[in-house]
């Protein structure tokens, strides 16, 4: 970390490398220099003059020689002082930089402590200080993100517990986490104050049960929801609506399980990313893709599960991007990924507004569960 931040910050590296007077004689041999090619320019410009000797020096000149002398003598205690006063300055930046370093540091370590404490409002109260942190502390931001995403990641059950004792611990715990997720959905926004967006978030293996990135902009960066179960109580519970999945991000719910609850992609905009539902199950949660517009990148749910729930794409347009239902030859040392599995859940196209490029099935029957547009054959299907 520490080297990392050297690097971003010049100031930051400490005092002058150069011995003091090796960086005067170095100013100075600029100086001559400058001088010499300001003198030559202005000969060239008078016409390349002779000077012609006319007598013996008079006591004048020698007085001239004398106030030349005293002014190139005065010129170069005025290149030194320049200098001294310029690596003072920088000492000075240096040193502010350094005590400027020290004090993230310092914050960094106290939300971090903040976040692993066992009152529910101090943990909360971290995770403010750490997105806080992150806002303003652009070249460690990532390592900020990675911390409040570390804490998502921490064991949480994914059912409230029967024991009321516990249950109201579970219910604190379930604030923080959603407080902490909120935190992170609000700076993918545009217009947020410090923006978060192209940034790697990892939720691998993390226990969710709400989540609202409505509205947000998934512009770059590896977003992994990789194993994370989405348990949600109740309805709305994951929000993605209007969020725009655009070129340059690589979002993975590879492998997550929907259980419970609602999941919303409604009117998002799969413009140029790569959104992957490969090996997704889908147990029981009511996934919707309302008025989605799939119009570029890829969209694969290769190997998904569709067991139980729904996942409606009702008003959704496919005019460009590659949504793929079916098995998928891979390169290397895969070699094909299944097609999605549909054994009790529903996948319901019915009533999509577009169907200028639909979804890759690879099927010769409608499996239970899938319903087309109308006069749709899924044999004719790609």
């Amino acid at each position: 970390m520490t080297e990392a931040k050297s690097k971003s910050n010049p100031a930051s590296r400490g005092v002058m490398r150069w011995h003091l007077g090796l960086h005067i004689a170095g100013v100075l041999v600029l100086a001559v220099a400058a001088g010499i090619t300001v003198l030559g320019l202005l000969w060239l410009m008078l016409g390349a003059p002779r000077v012609q000797a006319t007598g013996p020096l008079k006591p004048s000149d020698a007085y001239d020689a004398i106030k030349i002398a005293l002014a190139v003598v005065a010129g170069i205690g005025g290149v030194v002082a320049l200098v001294v006063a310029y690596r003072r300055q920088h000492l000075s930046e240096a040193t502010d930089a350094r005590e400027y370093d020290k004090a993230l540091i310092e914050r960094f370590g106290a939300a971090a402590e903040q976040l692993g404490a066992e009152q529910p409002a101090v943990r909360m109260a971290g995770g403010y200080a750490m997105a806080r942190l992150a806002d303003e502390w652009p070249q460690e931001r990532q390592m900020c993100i990675d911390v409040l995403c570390g804490y998502l990641r921490m064991p949480h059950a994914p059912d409230p517990p029967a024991d009321d004792q516990a249950l109201a611990s579970w219910q604190r715990e379930r604030e923080v986490r959603v407080t902490v997720l909120g935190l992170i959905a609000a700076h993918l926004r545009d217009g947020a104050p410090a923006s978060w967006q192209g940034h790697d978030l990892d939720f691998t293996g993390a226990v969710l049960d709400e989540a609202g990135f409505r509205g947000a902009r998934f512009t770059g960066g590896d977003i992994l929801f990789v194993k994370t179960l989405f348990a949600g109580h109740g309805t709305d519970q994951f929000v993605f609506d209007e969020a725009d999945f655009a070129e340059g991000c690589h979002i993975y719910f590879r492998l997550a399980e929907f259980r419970s609850g609602t999941v919303r992609f409604n009117r998002a905009t799969f413009s140029g990313g790569w959104v992957t539902f490969d090996h997704a199950r889908f147990t029981g949660a009511h996934v919707t893709f309302r008025d989605a517009a799939f119009t570029a990148g890829e969209v694969p749910f290769e190997g998904a599960e569709f067991s139980d729930g729904t996942v409606d794409f009702t008003g959704a347009t496919f005019t460009g991007s590659t949504v793929n239902f079916g098995e998928h030859h891979l390169p290397s040392i895969y070699r094909t990924a299944p097609p999605a599995h549909f054994g009790g859940g529903t996948v319901d196209l019915s009533q999509v507004a577009d169907f200028t490029l639909p979804p890759r099935f690879g099927l010769q029957e409608p499996p239970p569960g899938l319903r087309l547009p109308e006069d749709t054959n899924v044999s004719e299907l790609p």
